[in-house]
């Protein structure tokens, strides 16, 4: 029996780069260029659909796509799911990346809950999946994040108008994404969140 779903007028988008790569800014972006994209969903029906492993996430009935992790362990299955969808994966200087996710993860888990009910449990159970651990090992996050990308551009080998890989900490933006939609580029900077790279961030 197939996976996939009716297609859409309107592709779905999903940004598969790991956390700390500008997710958070393709979001963002994306919003601008009319796509209404959830970045990191933690609400119960996506931590449902992450522990039954089906990637049928029920927010893509009413969101054009999802950002960072929540989708990153299941970019195949939704390759099935969404004939036509489109993936963005975001990229970032290993050293540069390494620096980010050792500030980000100082934050213990459990005091995050102010950020919804199931936020603690559905980011354990993303940084299990995705890392393979919940504290920081930087040795551990390099060979995920080699691993990953090296996985990605081998599922979609010859499939430009399907992958655009992007480099937004390193300076690219609208004038890839938007030819990559298919959109003209807006007459807007890109939007740059978290960007702390002056303070060696």
């Amino acid at each position: 029996m197939s996976l996939s779903l009716p297609p859409t007028t309107k592709p779905k988008v999903f940004g598969i780069g790991l956390s700390r790569t500008g997710t958070l800014s393709l979001t963002t972006a994306l919003r601008t260029l009319g796509f209404g994209t959830a970045h990191y969903p933690s609400d119960a029906s996506t931590y449902a659909t992450l522990l039954a492993g089906t990637a049928r996430f029920g927010l893509l009935d009413r969101y054009d796509g999802i950002t960072d992790i929540t989708v990153v362990p299941y970019y195949q299955e939704l390759d099935l799911l969404w004939p036509g969808a489109k993936f963005v994966l975001t990229v970032r200087e290993e050293e540069s990346w390494l620096r980010s996710c050792r500030r980000h993860w100082e934050r213990p888990i459990g005091n995050k809950a102010a950020l919804g009910e199931h936020y603690p449990d559905l980011q354990r159970f993303l940084r299990s999946a995705v890392y393979g651990c919940y504290a920081f090992h930087p040795e551990r996050f390099l060979r995920v994040a080699r691993r990953h990308t090296a996985e990605v551009l081998r599922h979609f080998a010859g499939r430009d108008g399907d992958l655009l890989v992007l480099d937004i900490v390193g300076g690219q933006g609208y004038e890839r994404l938007a030819p990559f939609l298919g959109l003209p580029v807006p007459d807007e900077p890109f939007p740059h969140h978290n960007n702390r790279r002056e303070q060696g961030w």
